[in-house]
């Protein structure tokens, strides 16, 4: 009897769900942030803490980093996004919406994933995020 191997899919974006988000303002000195717990959709076990800042270099588009450790199931991201789009996310977390809101991270590099969802990977991975692309749903 032989034992199949698992077939594995390469996926370079990574579809998550809104489940705490806070706006954090630091008066000293001057600065604001966004704190969103995430949990994992296409990735089986596991969530990601992302922080957003706005950054004056940015124009129209999201840049940023994500580590993804070998040994724990908790992802960590860190985004920077214009003001203006800044801004427009923290009001659209605001409102309160029939179900939880979405965002996939599209990454600069293929992660491995089984048919079950999970992941592979023989050490930590630190992946460059190429865009966002936010889900609010409406009544």
């Amino acid at each position: 009897m032989s034992v199949a191997s698992p077939a594995f899919d390469s996926v370079s974006d990574i579809q998550m769900a809104v489940q705490i988000a806070e706006h954090n303002l630091h008066h000293y000195p001057g600065t604001e942030q966004i704190n969103i717990t995430l949990s994992l959709i296409t990735i089986a076990r596991g969530s990601c803490t992302m922080l957003v800042r706005p950054d004056a270099g940015v124009e129209n588009a999201a840049s940023g980093q994500i580590h993804i450790p070998a040994d724990r199931a908790v992802m960590s991201a860190y985004v920077s996004l214009g003001r203006d789009d800044f801004q427009n996310l923290v009001g659209y977390l605001r409102h309160p919406a029939p179900r939880p809101i979405t965002v996939v991270v599209k990454l600069d590099q293929n992660l491995a994933v089984d048919e079950k969802g999970v992941l592979f990977i023989d050490g930590p991975v630190d992946a460059t995020i190429t865009d966002l692309f936010w889900s609010f749903p409406l009544r």
